[in-house]
């Protein structure tokens, strides 16, 4: 079977998204599955991944999320790339990542109507609702409803969706009124690599972080959208009563971050190590004892991150959402959605006690090692494929 992938993005980056379709791709191939990834012209290469880019985009050098100009002429010649690349290839199903890669599957399986090739929308959050996460059309609350209607348009195209999280799952069926059998849920998942065990000691000399304190880290993006905001006013306040603990942060971009860390004098306390390679991720988790999703549900995006945790055993805090019980169940340090105090809180309880910190690691981790294997969501997707080609 071959088949194609559309990411609408400059694959491969350090970022949930890129990880999510880098996992499914790879757990496609471990069940032989051919699989011809189309996407932007910049990022890296994946070694044992065929991709193919469009020409490159003078000036186009951004790989961070987040609003580029040039998105548009990219995806307009992404377009052209898709359609030259399944006419030549002949693939049986189209896999589109975002609404963007959905809605350019569609079209080219609308010009090659007599191939009769399904098309899969791979979800990872409303699209309306991350740009309102985001801040962006703050001041134009209609241009944000223009933006729902196409959201809610595009997702009435493909065959079938998958989708990342429960929220989105729901956005779905409640909002976009998509049928029961026309969507479902595809967890994240997480390679082995993430699940070995590390000597902490070591990587913490290796990488300079003190030895005498506990160590509380954050993986992802720096941006609004994440909930970094929550966790950076809860390191505030967890710093101006006590200096056992210290906070890392890897991701981008990082000036925000290195600004508020200036500014409020927690230099001493903290560490922004900016974008990190995605091999290089499971060292970094190594040095931690406690992980932090400070995510909120309003982009109905999926927290890839908190498997992450739960494969290196980290204890996880994080706001009390559905998508985070779906992952952790009881395992999780829990906080009121939204509230720094609670947060940092959490935070506290999940240091005080160490013992029970790490049971509810094990708990979380063996939960993970049962549900979310790399090749357990490739037979998923090719289940599903051979289910629409029948």
């Amino acid at each position: 079977m071959k088949v194609i992938h559309i990411a609408p993005t400059p694959f491969f980056s350090n970022r949930g998204c890129h990880i999510r379709i880098r996992n499914e791709i790879e757990g496609l191939q471990q069940n032989g599955i051919k699989v011809i990834l189309c996407t932007y012209h910049h990022g890296n290469n994946v070694p044992g991944l065929d991709v193919r880019r469009i020409r490159a985009i003078p000036g186009y050098t951004k790989t961070s999320a987040g609003y580029s100009p040039f998105k548009f002429v990219a995806d307009i010649l992404l377009f052209f790339l898709v359609f030259k690349t399944v006419w030549r290839e002949r693939p049986v199903l189209i896999h589109g990542h975002l609404h963007e890669g959905a809605l350019l599957g569609w079209l080219v399986s609308i010009f090659l109507y007599w191939r009769r090739i399904p098309v899969v929308m791979d979800m990872q959050g409303s699209l309306s609702g991350e740009l309102k996460a985001y801040g962006v059309f703050t001041s134009f609350p209609l241009l944000l409803r223009f933006f729902l209607v196409i959201e809610k348009i595009i997702c009435r195209l493909p065959h079938f969706i998958v989708c990342s999280s429960l929220d989105s799952l729901s956005f779905l069926r409640r909002v976009c009124k998509i049928e029961d059998n026309k969507s479902s849920m595809l967890q994240d998942v997480v390679p082995e690599k993430f699940f070995q065990t590390h000597d902490k000691s070591y990587w913490r000399r290796t990488y300079g972080i003190p030895e005498d304190k506990s160590v509380v880290i954050y993986t992802g993006s720096f941006l609004t959208g994440k909930g970094i905001e929550y966790l950076l006013e809860g390191m505030k306040l967890l710093l101006s009563k006590r200096k056992d603990l210290f906070f890392i942060y890897l991701g981008y971009p990082e000036e925000p971050v290195l600004e508020f860390v200036r500014k409020h004098g927690l230099t001493n306390n903290s560490m922004v190590v900016g974008e990190v390679s995605y091999d290089e991720l499971s060292g970094w988790l190594s040095v931690a004892d406690v992980a932090v999703e400070p995510k909120m549900a309003d982009s109905g995006e999926a927290s890839g991150k908190v498997l992450h945790y739960m494969a290196s055993a980290l204890p996880v805090v994080c706001f009390d959402l559905i998508n985070n019980r779906n992952f952790l169940a009881d395992n999780g340090f829990y906080a009121e959605p939204g509230l720094v105090s609670s947060l940092a809180a959490a935070i506290e309880v999940a240091v005080a006690d160490p013992v029970k910190a790490a049971q509810k690691a094990k708990n979380g981790r063996i939960k993970l090692e049962n549900d979310y294997s790399l090749a357990g969501v490739g037979l998923k997707l090719a289940e599903l494929y051979d289910k629409l080609l029948k």
